[in-house]
């Protein structure tokens, strides 16, 4: 949270006890008392091994699109447990058994079918999915679109089709350092106009000169702040911020969480072997 988030949330707060009506005033009850008990136990190490590489768009997506997947099916199995915990008669209970039952097969065979798809995945496994390379683009109209496709430089590798809907690419982005360092610097932008919006929203309801001050002061800095941010991003990336932009995976790595056991495993098949030794001379030979 930065200055300018705990200045809203004050000024809210204040907003909210001027509009509240008083109340008779009460003791503060008296804190409870905190007792310190030993140092919590360290974490056990956690390893993990690479079992993927997504090397397209495609690749990215159809990834994410597949957890979507999963991930609905295991919410729909907690709502089915507590369809079955909360039901009254016996045939009800059944028939929420048999469903579930059902729906666990299901989840389990796709389950499976990722494992054999991308190294090994499992649900039951935390998993970490980085990305390497990104692509930025923005939307074009028809007319855009027409426009652009007419000039002689025209790079039809340059347009992205997604559904009925096409975007130009502005921009890649590669490395993953690179490409962490590009989300946060959209972060920045996203948040500061978010700010800033909530700011102005605020001003017309200040009464306080001091309040009123603040704002006026916070507005300020906020906007040379978008407006530095702004001025870096287009020299980064060769073309204005634009909110409607989009950002798509275009290479991935995939890790999955192993055991202490697994790694030895791993790492004992990946050692050199050692050199065999000379042969023994026969009898009789000179050395």
């Amino acid at each position: 949270m930065n200055k300018f988030s705990f200045l809203l949330a004050a000024l809210c707060v204040s907003l909210h006890a001027q509009d509240a009506k008083p109340a008779d005033a009460k003791p503060a009850a008296a804190a409870p008392e905190v007792k310190l008990t030993g140092g919590s136990k360290a974490e056990p190490k956690a390893y993990f091994a690479d079992v993927w590489v997504g090397r397209s768009i495609s690749d990215c997506l159809t990834f994410q699109n597949n957890i979507q997947v999963l991930a609905k099916q295991v919410e729909e199995l907690k709502r089915l447990q507590i369809f079955l915990e909360n039901a009254l008669t016996t045939p009800e209970k059944e028939a929420r058994g048999h469903e579930i039952a059902a729906k666990q097969a299901k989840l389990k065979g796709d389950n499976e079918s990722m494992g054999k798809l991308y190294g090994g995945f499992s649900i039951e496994r935390p998993y970490q999915l980085i990305f390497t390379k990104a692509i930025i683009a923005t939307p074009l109209s028809n007319e855009e679109f027409t426009k652009l496709s007419a000039a002689k430089d025209f790079k039809a590798e340059n347009i992205l089709a997604l559904g009925d809907k096409k975007f130009q690419i502005r921009n890649t982005v590669s490395g993953q350092a690179e490409v962490e360092t590009f989300g946060l610097s959209l972060k920045r932008i996203t948040d500061a106009k978010a700010q800033l919006q909530q700011l102005v929203d605020l001003q017309p309801r200040l009464t306080k000169d001091d309040d009123k001050t603040k704002v006026e002061k916070a507005i300020k800095e906020l906007q040379d702040d978008l407006s530095k941010n702004l001025e870096e991003f287009k020299k980064s990336h060769g073309f204005d911020f634009n909110a409607e932009a989009i950002t798509l995976p275009a290479e991935a790595k995939l890790s999955v969480q192993i055991t202490e056991d697994e790694k030895k495993a791993i790492e004992a098949k990946s050692a050199p072997s050692a050199p065999a030794a000379p042969a023994a001379p026969a009898a009789g030979e000179k050395k």
